[in-house]
């Protein structure tokens, strides 16, 4: 706790979350740029990032934030990459490899879809939409 920024560890019991699910999912791709250096990594890192997305993890239940922060928790818990690819922006990646991860992407979009539709016709409201704990 004691690695958090000192605005976020004395926040009150009854701070509201984010509502808006696109909004959440901007802020992770956000921080996610700043992952693409090896300085940016580790000041994420350092300023306890990896807590507060745990916890955003666990309550979170729309699919496509849920991807965004599974990425930037691998990004954070994974191990750095090797020399020459200390910036992540500028790696270069087979074509291959670029056809397999954006089939692999597409997938995602469509299963992420499949669920928003399913609880579209069940009538269930996401859980984003109520009250923050």
């Amino acid at each position: 706790m004691e690695r958090l920024p000192v605005d976020l560890q004395y926040l009150p019991q009854d701070k509201q979350r984010e509502e808006e699910p696109d909004i959440r999912k901007m802020l992770l791709e956000a921080i996610m740029l700043l992952t693409a250096t090896k300085a940016g990594r580790h000041t994420v890192r350092e300023k306890g990032t990896y807590l507060i997305l745990r916890e955003l993890h666990r309550w979170e239940q729309e699919p496509t934030v849920l991807a965004a922060c599974e990425k930037l928790i691998q990004v954070l818990i994974g191990d750095e990459p090797g020399p020459g690819m200390e910036n992540l922006l500028e790696v270069n990646i087979p074509e291959e490899v670029e056809q397999q991860l954006q089939r692999l992407d597409r997938e995602e979009e469509e299963e992420q879809e499949r669920w928003r539709r399913e609880q579209e016709e069940r009538g269930l409201t996401l859980r984003s939409e109520e009250p923050s704990r």
